[in-house]
């Protein structure tokens, strides 16, 4: 009698266990492979942006804003909004952009072909953050500017959005900040006396995939700018989300989802609290009644790389910032955006701001 060869279910089985084994094993390298790439791209991503910018103080020997643009805050027009990816535009390839933005002549809010562009160089791939924007599309960014270690803020006081006259005389008084960026404020790279080598320009700040995800914003309507300490923002922070029944702020488009936005809210990043915690608004003192994009606050560096965040020095370089970089003192108020002196906050603080006058070291 002649038998057929074949394996045996036992022996299939343990096959089936090798190769799911196998698997089990590869697919965590395959996941850092892709990662790697993903971050090597989101580094050139900030390298290209920097030479955008430097292109840009070539041309006009200064630095461009924050947030700048026609009108003033109260006022059609581009309601003094406009976020320097947008002045930026034609140095970065995207002059077409740029073009149907000046000749929209509008807010970066109000739905219209320049702001629902998605401008790859502005976008991380790590970044898979995909909320419905509140209100419509307004395209996304991964990056924002540097205001330094001070609470950053787009308006000069609660009452500019809701009164004319101050909105009109103040629609060109710059505001100032300890770092590079503000509104209306165009340094030059002299400015930068702490060395272009050792200040942020530009770092990651991601998109949140949902509303307690990191990058969301907490409306802490009880901070006081006046008086807040960062720890009292950080104590939302679980570490991995936001603690249940944080307030997060949810009345109207997210960080992220509006590129064109100059606002800090959508495009500062502040050096207080460490990379990958919390974000927050400070609605006290007088501030409550004011629209969440307009109010100053804690606008965290974040991003979707394992341990940290990329940021671009000021001279073109970009360096990858881990989670565990020292931030000095979270137990003080942060400094006035106008004062000078070291930053309280550690190496993190001290690598924002642009003439602190510190030695940095540890990073």
């Amino acid at each position: 009698m002649m038998f057929r060869k074949a394996f045996t279910l036992v022996e299939l089985l343990v096959v089936i266990a090798i190769i799911g084994i196998l698997i089990a094993l590869l697919l965590p390298a395959v996941q850092a492979a892709r990662e790697a790439a993903r971050r090597s791209q989101c580094t050139n991503n900030l390298k290209q942006l920097m030479l955008a910018v430097h292109t840009y103080v070539d041309t006009y020997q200064r630095l461009p804003a924050r947030q700048s643009g026609r009108g003033h805050i109260q006022a059609l027009e581009q309601r003094l909004r406009i976020s320097g990816w947008v002045q930026l535009a034609p140095f970065y390839e995207q002059k077409s952009v740029y073009d149907m933005a000046m000749q929209a002549n509008n807010d970066p809010w109000t739905n219209g072909a320049w702001q629902t562009q998605i401008i790859p160089v502005l976008n991380c791939p790590s970044d898979s953050g995909d909320i419905p924007p509140r209100g419509g599309k307004r395209g996304s960014t991964s990056y924002a500017f540097c205001s330094g270690d001070n609470y950053e803020t787009s308006v000069h006081s609660p009452t500019e959005r809701s009164d004319a006259a101050q909105s009109v005389a103040l629609m060109n008084t710059p505001i100032k900040n300890r770092g590079m960026f503000g509104r209306q404020d165009y340094n030059s790279l002299a400015n930068v006396a702490d060395g272009t080598s050792n200040t942020i320009a530009l770092a990651e700040r991601s998109r949140p995939r949902q509303d307690n995800d990191k990058g969301s914003v907490i409306d802490d309507q009880s901070g006081d700018p006046a008086s807040y300490i960062p720890l009292a923002c950080r104590a939302w922070w679980s570490g991995q989300r936001y603690i249940s029944g944080a307030p997060i702020f949810t009345g109207d488009t997210s960080p992220g989802y509006r590129w064109g936005d100059g606002a800090a809210f959508f495009a500062a990043i502040s050096t207080i609290l460490p990379p990958n915690s919390a974000v927050c608004m400070l609605r006290g003192g007088g501030w409550t009644a004011v629209s969440g994009h307009f109010a100053p606050g804690i606008w965290t560096a974040t991003s979707e790389h394992p341990g940290g965040v990329n940021v671009a020095m000021a001279d073109g370089s970009v360096r990858f910032i881990s989670d565990t970089i020292d931030c000095g003192n979270l137990g003080v108020v942060a400094p006035s955006p106008t004062a000078g002196g070291i930053s309280p906050f550690g190496v993190w603080g001290a690598l924002g701001t642009k003439a602190g006058s510190e030695t940095i070291t540890g990073f």
